[in-house]
Parts: C-alpha cells; sequence; structure tokens
C-alpha cells in the first residue's frame, strides 16, 4: 500500500501592532508586504501616542512562521523602545 502524506501550511489572518517612531511606519508596512508569504491586507492610519511615537495596527495573511520569520526580520532594524507584535 502507497501512502502519501502531505504537510499543509495553514494561511491565517494576523493582527500586528507597531508602535515606534513615526518616520518608520510606512517603511514597516512595506517591509511586511514585501516578506515572502505575506500579504497585508489592511492598515489603520497612524494613532499618535507623542511628538516622536505612532502606533500602527496592521492585518496580514500567512503561515505562522511566514509572519514570524517577517517580524524577527523587522525587529532586528528596530531602533531602542520601538515594537512590533502580533496581538492575536
Amino acid at each position: 500500500m502507497l501512502s502519501a502524506c502531505a504537510t499543509l501550511d495553514v494561511v491565517t489572518v494576523h493582527r500586528i501592532k507597531f508602535a515606534g517612531p513615526a518616520g518608520l511606519a510606512v517603511p514597516i508596512a512595506t517591509a511586511l508586504a514585501d516578506a515572502d508569504g505575506v500579504d497585508l491586507t489592511a492598515s489603520a492610519p497612524p494613532a499618535i501616542i507623542d511628538e516622536e511615537t505612532v502606533s500602527l495596527d496592521l492585518t496580514v495573511e500567512g503561515t505562522d512562521n511566514d509572519v514570524a520569520e517577517a517580524l524577527a526580520d523587522i525587529r532586528r532594524d528596530l531602533p531602542d523602545g520601538a515594537s512590533i507584535d502580533i496581538v492575536d
């Protein structure tokens, strides 16, 4: 008997929150949109936290692994005090 076993990567929706310098909001969204296996599906306008910091809510679709890799790549270049995380 011959059996084939395939592993399916499940694509799910992930909400992402970035908090950091206002000048990074567009590059962060672009980096997520350009990441392998990740599709940026929505982005809210940045919300002002203080005179130098914004919060940006994004929605992406991708496998857990692809999204985690994209966030890890982005985190490597974030300045101190900035963050990007999956919120659900």
